[in-house]
């Protein structure tokens, strides 16, 4: 019996993708030569900002890269940023049958709470795992098992819903169930390649599965 239900944050529960992708369009603006790879950037989507940045950008200060990127981010956030369809309504109706509800996230600490206090959610979730609080990061096993332990829940009572090869990933890793939400690019690939039996439409299709 499922009790409990682990999210990813970004390109799960909420939209950031054009505000991630033009931060990164204008980081590869400053610092390469401006040809930035959409394709490339998203396939880095559920990895933790800090790995990608100084792989990507070896050349230069990790700590100058990130404050453009964050500093394009100023202002932009509210704007840019929404919630897919139906999260709201899922989440209220999940927590009203007292499904345990935590998050799992490679994005830090401060800006995950904000972006949950921003949309109104955060009363809605006993545990939130950032990139803050793993040593090892997503495809690993530890935040979402992290967040099992912290929820007092167990392995075979949890779905972890993403949208990322990171997330299915982390998933089968911590022996979860794995979610995957269907409206990624590569959502369809990703259900074929990880052999994902729950794809969601849209994020109420989840109350059918508890």
């Amino acid at each position: 019996m499922i009790d409990t239900v682990i999210f990813d944050f970004d390109g799960t529960l909420a939209d950031t993708n054009n505000l991630i992708i033009n931060s990164f369009k204008h980081i590869y603006c400053k610092y390469h030569d401006g040809k930035c790879d959409v394709d490339y950037v998203l396939s880095t989507f559920g990895e933790p900002l800090e790995l990608t940045l100084k792989r990507d950008f070896s050349d230069f200060k990790y700590e100058e890269v990130l404050k453009s990127y964050r500093e394009y981010q100023v202002g932009r956030f509210d704007k840019e940023v929404t919630l897919y369809d139906t999260v709201t309504e899922t989440i209220e109706y999940l927590h009203n049958k007292n499904i345990k509800l935590g998050i799992a996230t490679s994005r830090i600490k401060s800006s995950t709470m904000e972006a949950l206090k921003n949309f109104n959610l955060d009363r809605y979730f006993r545990i939130v795992i950032s990139a803050d609080d793993v040593i090892n990061h997503k495809p690993d096993k530890e935040p979402v098992m992290k967040a099992i332990q912290g929820l007092n829940s167990k392995k075979e009572n949890t779905l972890y819903v993403g949208d990322s090869k990171f997330d299915m990933e982390c998933a089968l890793n911590a022996e979860v169930t794995p979610v995957l939400v269907g409206w990624q690019k590569h959502s369809h690939e990703l259900a074929e390649k990880y052999k994902v039996k729950h794809v969601l439409n849209k994020m109420w299709d989840l109350t059918k599965i508890i």
